[in-house]
């Protein structure tokens, strides 16, 4: 059920981003005709010409893309603060699910990350709210080198409970496109900084509203 409402709120986030992306596809679309092609020279038909010299048709519309998937690195699905033992737990943060956007953009492509999640309060810990470091990288297929990588501030207020959810839409990743199929090119991974737990601070406690002067 949890599953389920976040997956709810991180398909709306990234739904007024694809209102954005839309629009940027419309752009495209009165700027490029369909006609238009990157300037490459036609191979003579007893060629040997590898496909990254073959003429490549620009693609239109989101729909025409493969976008790469998104991975979990290994260790990076949670955050865990406190002691080895569970009753040494301070807090915990647990990824819950990922998604991604791309959207043309001339010889270019725009992508965009959501990942959603939840903040779990432990025996050692109290309610608060805590942030942790989540980095978002994208991996060149070619040479297996970052094409971008950002660590991003997740942040969940438990507002006196025990438990918060969290999520995050990137703001858009623009790369290099060379065809439709991207996940041949890209890869998308995901992870929490787990060198930073040994450094977490301490929850950031609300401020109290300003009481009214009295006169």
């Amino acid at each position: 059920m949890i599953a389920s409402v976040f997956a709810k709120n991180l398909r709306f986030a990234l739904a007024i981003g694809a209102a954005g992306l839309c629009a940027a596809c419309g752009m495209v679309d009165t700027i490029i005709p369909a006609s238009s092609t990157v300037k490459k020279p036609a191979p003579s038909p007893g060629d040997n010409v590898p496909a990254s010299d073959r003429i490549v048709k620009l693609p239109l519309s989101a729909e025409e893309l493969d976008c790469p998937t998104v991975d979990v690195r290994d260790g990076g699905a949670s955050l865990r603060v406190g002691g080895a033992e569970n009753a040494t737990v301070r807090y915990q943060f647990d990824i819950v699910q990922t998604a991604r956007e791309c959207a043309p953009q001339g010889d270019h492509f725009s992508l965009k990350v959501g990942v959603s999640g939840h903040l779990l309060i432990g025996p050692a810990g109290s309610p608060g709210v805590y942030s942790a470091p989540l980095q978002i990288t994208v991996v060149r297929e070619v040479d297996q080198k970052p094409a971008y990588s950002k660590t991003y501030k997740v942040e969940a207020d438990t507002a006196g409970g025990a438990q918060a959810p969290f999520q995050l839409v990137s703001e858009p990743i623009v790369l290099p496109m060379t065809r439709t199929e991207l996940d041949e090119d890209y890869s998308i991974v995901i992870g929490f900084d787990n060198t930073s737990a040994a450094k977490a601070a301490p929850p950031r406690k609300r401020r109290p509203a300003p009481a009214n002067d009295a006169h």
